[in-house]
């Protein structure tokens, strides 16, 4: 056996006992920070958050990697009170909630570094770049391992994460059960995607499902094509729907758009 071979032989053993260790903290209230620390011996990350997207209120936060200074709260409460609705990762996983390995790359639009969401939420996270662990749950929920770092995560950490992605899902699914349930979820967002439904005593200003779909892309850093490459609608349809929703808003800016967007905020 070749000593490249040896090295791989020694990688596997010690993942067979870090997720054997884990299965013993399946039950308890340490299981989201040992898979961090799992996870910390093998890849370079700096931040870490364990969360459910639902489809019917704003994302649950389970566990995460609580910075000292207490910022990070802050952070999360921005975040559940409607900043969610402009995370590329959120938007993706409402698409094709599915068991993967989803980066930064994948889901990002091409103008998200230019959005109020990223310059508020993303980079105050001290991240550059993130990748998540997307588990479906039989509530149509879905359960995320969120990794986020200050450098790229290189070809070698990503190829790592795919390797134990279906070891490391399972731990998530089999570990919901002992979550603690929340009996009063964050308010909703006015702009939660909500169908035909509508929620009673909250306004929109008048937008219709497609304009309020229309204005959360924008927001989140899509150009007029990618809208209209995502809704199956032509850019012409795009810009009427943007002509709109601004004269409905009264404003003539995306940094209003911003504005008024987090004037809803419940």
């Amino acid at each position: 056996m070749s000593t490249e071979e040896s090295a791989d032989v020694l990688t596997s053993l010690g993942w067979h006992r870090d997720f054997s260790l884990l299965l013993r903290e399946l039950e308890k209230e340490t299981f989201w920070r040992s898979t961090s620390r799992v996870l910390s011996r093998h890849l370079c990350f700096n931040t870490w958050v364990a969360l459910v997207f639902h489809r019917d209120h704003p994302p649950t936060i389970l566990a995460d990697s609580d910075e000292d200074d207490g910022a990070d709260e802050m952070l999360f409460q921005d975040y559940q009170k409607g900043l969610y609705l402009l995370d590329p990762f959120y938007v993706a996983a409402r698409a094709a909630p599915v068991c993967t390995l989803v980066t930064l790359d994948d889901v990002a639009p091409e103008q998200f570094t230019q959005t109020e969401y990223y310059q508020r939420y993303f980079r105050r996270n001290i991240v550059a770049d993130e990748v998540q662990l997307n588990q479906p749950l039989e509530n149509g929920s879905l359960l995320c391992l969120s990794l986020g770092s200050v450098e790229t995560f290189n070809t070698a950490a990503l190829g790592l994460l795919q390797l134990i992605q279906p070891w490391l899902c399972e731990l998530m699914r089999l570990r919901i059960a002992y979550e603690t349930s929340r009996s009063h979820p964050p308010r909703v967002h006015p702009w939660h995607p909500m169908g035909d439904q509508q929620l009673p005593g909250t306004s929109r200003h008048g937008l219709t499902e497609r304009e309020r779909e229309v204005s959360q892309l924008m927001l989140g850093g899509c150009s007029t094509k990618e809208i209209a490459r995502r809704l199956g609608i032509s850019i012409e349809t795009v810009r009427a729907h943007k002509k709109h929703l601004y004269s409905k808003l009264g404003i003539n800016t995306q940094a209003e758009l911003f504005s008024r967007f987090w004037q809803e905020q419940p």
